[in-house]
């Protein structure tokens, strides 16, 4: 029997400012961690949509009702909401009575700004509770930086629906602005069954060269980076002051390294996320314990001996970036 695979639909917040919003040049209420999520959950093999929302800076349930209709919504459909995307979903939900997979609430919001008729009766609606009934996980983000009324719509929403809070620290509004990063693991992993989780460290010296695994009649791939599983209950920063102390022997301090995100790859019907961290050094010789050691290779050799799964350029491209940051 054929496996029936989740399909995915993302909803983004509604923005105050409407002359930034209309410019597509400088709108950002449809983009923060969206699109690097949509990215990340179709290289895991779900089907993911993030329709924009007609005139969200005037949000109207009837538009936003008849765009979002378009989408199939199935009992196998996991559905994200980000800030008065959310107040759309569980209104929605409440409405259809339909049965959904997973529902997913980034920095809920349902309190209306003042003298806004618009998102007045875009957030003014009963929560239909039984909702709770219908849905097979409910999950929720918020910060410990939230505002007040983010904070006070979260507790509208999980009183009327239960669910899981997971509250992060200094995520903000989950706004680009707010996080720093488009990247969005923690929700990524709440929606995706990785068969493997790893944290992979890069060392990288002042000759612009990359240390990394000689495992040539140790294991397969020949090549790789060093690091390895995240256990139960480890961050992967955690993870890889562990993995590099097995495997280099050497003590690494969480400020000495810079995380470069993550790299998802499906590899032989396997998921695979790996969390990948900058580290800069210029010590020569480490006492390498697996294999036949290590190599400092230039950017062109290193290329040539991974495999493609270990996605180098795209590595590459995030070290470029972090090195021009730190100029």
């Amino acid at each position: 029997m054929e496996e029936i695979k989740p399909n995915c639909i993302i909803i983004h917040g509604c923005p105050s400012d409407a002359e930034k919003a209309m410019n597509p040049a400088t709108r950002t209420y449809d983009k923060h961690w969206i699109p690097w999520l949509k990215l990340a959950l179709v290289a895991a093999g779900i089907a993911t949509e993030t329709p924009r929302m007609p005139d969200p800076w005037e949000p109207s349930y009837q538009k936003f009702k008849t765009e979002f209709e378009k989408y199939e919504v199935n009992e196998n459909t996991i559905l994200v909401g980000h800030s008065c995307g959310c107040a759309f979903l569980v209104r929605w939900l409440g409405e259809t009575k339909r049965e959904i997979f997973k529902l997913v609430l980034v920095a809920p919001w349902k309190i209306p700004d003042k003298d806004d008729e618009f998102k007045k009766e875009f957030y003014t609606y009963p929560i239909d509770e039984n909702i709770k009934l219908r849905v097979n996980e409910i999950v929720m983000f918020t910060a410990d930086n939230e505002e007040n009324e983010g904070k006070e719509s979260l507790k509208i929403f999980h009183q009327a629906l239960g669910g899981t809070i997971i509250e992060l620290k200094g995520r903000g509004h989950y706004k680009l602005g707010d996080m720093g990063t488009e990247e969005f693991p923690e929700l990524l992993e709440k929606l995706v069954s990785f068969d493997n989780r790893k944290a992979l460290i890069v060392p990288i010296n002042s000759k612009h060269q990359i240390f990394i695994q000689d495992r040539r009649g140790y294991k397969k791939p020949d090549w790789g980076y060093f690091g390895g599983e995240i256990e139960k209950g480890e961050t992967p920063l955690q993870a890889i002051i562990r993995e590099t102390k097995e495997e280099l022997q050497i003590d690494v301090r969480a400020d000495e390294l810079k995380y470069l995100g993550t790299s998802i790859t499906p590899w032989n019907e396997r998921k695979i996320i790996r969390y990948m961290f900058l580290y800069r050094t210029d010590q020569e010789k480490f006492n390498v314990l697996e294999g036949k050691g290590g190599h400092w290779l230039a950017f062109e050799e290193v290329r040539e001996r991974l495999d493609n799964k270990d996605r180098f350029d795209e590595i590459s491209d995030r070290i470029r970036k972090a090195e021009e940051k730190s100029l």
